[in-house]
Parts: C-alpha cells; sequence; structure tokens
C-alpha cells in the first residue's frame, strides 16, 4: 500500500480487525478518545476578560477604601481625563449634541460634553462607595425635590407594584440604591456587559441594597412575576435598540430605535409608570430625587400603533429631562446609531 500523506492515517491503520474473525465479519472500530479542541481566539478573550476583571477589582477597591470626599474629587479627575484622551468617544457626544442642540455653538457643545465626562468620573467614585450608604446616612447624599409627594407614591405602589422610567442620566446608580434605603426597594432590568466576570461583580455590588437585578435577556417573565408580586420595575428608555423590540420615535431632532418593552409592558399590566431621575446639585456630591407625573400608556386597541405611540410619550418625557439638565446625560452613547431603511449612518 502506497504511504499516506503527511497528516493522514490510512484507512486499514485507523481501522484493526480482529485476526480471527472472518473476511466478511463486520470489523470493531475501536472508540476513539476525542481530541480536545483549542480555541485560542477564545481563551484570548477568556484571558483579557479575566486582566479587565483584576484591573476593575483595583480600581473599584482604591474608591471604596479612599476618605469619599477624596475619592469623589479623583473620580473629577479621571472624567476631565478622559474628556481630553478619549477622541472617539468626544467625536460621538459632539454629533449628537448637534443632533439635539443645533441651535447652541460649538463651545456650549463641548461645555456641555466636558461636563457630562466630569458627571461620570462623579458616578464612577460614588458607586465604589455605595456601601457606606446607610438607612441612617443616606440623607447626607440623596433629598427629595418634595419628600411628601415621594411617601404618598411609596404608599400607594407599595399596594400595586409599578414601573419606573428612567435612563443612564446622572448617578442612575445612586437612584436605585437611595430608593432601597428609602423603604422602596427595586428591580433593575440590565443590559449584560461582555465581561462576565465585571458583570458578576457589578451585579453583587447592586444588589447589596436590597436591589434585585433583571438579565434583559430574560426581562419579560421575570418583570411580569415583580409585578405580580407588587413589586418595583425600572427601565431606561434612553438607548439604542438594534433587536426587533425597538421602534423608531421622535427623539429631539431624529428618529431613534428604542425599545418598546416598557410599553409592553406597561399596556399588559396596566401599573402606573413613573419617571424617576436623580440630579445632581451642581458640582457637588448632594442629588435629590425627582418624580414626574405619571404617564398614561396610549390605548387604542391598535397593539402596534399603541406600542409605537407609548414609547414615544415615554420618549419624549425623558427628553424634557434631558433638554433641562443636558450635562447629565451620557452622551458618548450611540443614541441614533440604528437608522431606518436607506437613511445614511449617522456616525461614520
Amino acid at each position: 500500500m502506497a504511504d499516506a500523506p503527511v497528516g493522514v492515517v490510512a484507512a486499514e491503520d485507523s481501522i484493526p480487525v480482529a485476526a480471527s474473525q472472518p473476511e466478511s465479519a463486520t470489523a470493531i472500530r475501536p472508540r476513539r478518545r476525542r481530541k480536545k479542541i483549542i480555541r485560542p481566539a477564545r481563551e484570548k478573550k477568556h484571558a483579557l476578560a479575566r486582566i479587565e476583571y483584576v484591573l476593575f477589582l483595583g480600581i473599584f477597591n482604591f474608591f471604596r477604601l479612599l476618605p469619599f470626599y477624596m475619592a469623589f474629587r479623583i473620580g473629577e479627575g479621571i472624567g476631565r481625563l478622559l474628556y481630553y484622551l478619549d477622541r472617539p468617544h468626544r467625536k460621538v457626544g459632539l454629533k449628537n449634541l448637534a443632533i439635539a442642540f443645533p441651535e447652541k455653538n460649538e463651545a456650549e457643545h463641548l461645555r456641555i460634553l466636558y461636563a457630562s465626562f466630569l458627571n461620570l468620573g462623579r458616578l464612577l467614585a460614588e458607586f465604589c462607595q455605595l456601601r457606606g450608604l446607610t438607612p441612617e446616612n443616606i440623607r447626607d447624599r440623596v433629598e427629595f425635590e418634595n419628600e411628601a409627594e415621594w411617601l404618598q407614591l411609596v404608599g400607594q405602589l407599595s399596594g400595586s407594584g409599578a414601573l419606573i422610567l428612567t435612563g443612564h442620566f446622572g448617578n442612575w446608580e445612586l437612584l436605585a440604591h437611595a430608593a432601597a434605603c428609602y423603604g422602596l426597594p427595586l428591580h433593575i432590568i440590565h443590559r449584560r456587559l461582555h465581561n462576565v466576570f465585571i458583570e458578576k461583580a457589578i451585579t453583587q455590588e447592586r444588589e447589596r441594597s436590597g436591589t434585585k437585578v433583571i438579565k434583559k435577556t430574560t426581562a419579560g417573565l421575570e418583570v411580569l412575576r415583580a409585578i405580580k408580586k407588587k413589586s418595583i420595575v425600572v427601565a431606561a428608555v434612553d438607548q439604542n435598540a438594534s433587536g426587533r423590540m425597538g421602534v423608531f420615535v421622535p427623539f429631539f431632532s431624529r428618529l431613534a430605535s428604542t425599545s418598546s418593552g416598557l410599553a409592553g409592558l406597561a399596556l399588559r399590566t396596566g401599573v402606573p409608570v413613573v419617571p424617576a431621575f436623580l440630579i445632581r446639585e451642581q458640582g457637588s456630591h448632594k442629588h435629590k430625587i425627582v418624580i414626574l407625573p405619571l404617564i398614561d400608556p396610549v390605548q387604542t386597541g391598535n397593539q402596534e400603533e399603541d406600542l409605537r405611540a407609548t414609547t414615544a410619550k415615554f420618549t419624549a418625557s425623558f427628553q424634557r429631562v434631558v433638554e433641562k439638565y443636558p450635562d447629565h446625560w451620557l452622551w458618548i452613547h450611540k443614541r441614533w446609531k440604528r437608522r431606518p431603511d436607506g437613511e445614511a449612518p449617522i456616525y461614520t
């Protein structure tokens, strides 16, 4: 028999036949042990994720162990540094601001974007220090614009459940923690991070106060269970929606693909929808919780149109808050990334 090519095993050699059996007997193939498939790309990604996680832990513990005011100022410094060094995100932010506020000049856009980066740095420091906030000292950081209204709302919602409409605005992490400290633990819908190690650490930190994290991939069923138990569920309405749940609704001067998930839940459950945001006092560590009037979903009997119209109402409510406090929003997110068919991309 001719030699087999290098790297290829000849068929006869790979299927030995017992000598005592006649030629017509069925050949017995020995069980082969499967070779473990090595995936270099996956292993490299896993290793990088662990390195990112170690860096995250180092930064988190550094901020957590510092006195609060020192951590706060260092966080500001990081936000300032990112503003000057992170040119790709600065470009996205300026593009978004030009869409949202075409009447403002570039200097005004730069001022808003700079303040937004500072807010991100402060948020980083404040998130790392959440463990130090308790029901006893929460008032040093977070107050209510109208506490009597809040107490009335808590009494109302505790008997029915509710949906809270918010966004990546101000210190959104502190909002859920503060609500829990004030006696209203929340369920928050969360988009999974790419790094599973950091994802687990952040989820654990969020849940220390009693907040329950719901993964966006399984949100529908879990939210319905939570509402059935009279719980309060928080959802953000300010992110680009790339999946089938996205509907195009006006946001500032352009159509923006927005998740209709919150609208669908509101229509299905009939529970109140409460817009709530955390507003930072100018340049300080103090915040106030602002509760806006409840929003009723649109109900005409046309399911598709009701979803779109209700999502548009929710988005319009959020836009009014951004217009009033533009430096609080996350301008570096590609909010108008998905475009209607035939429309040119905005981010190039």
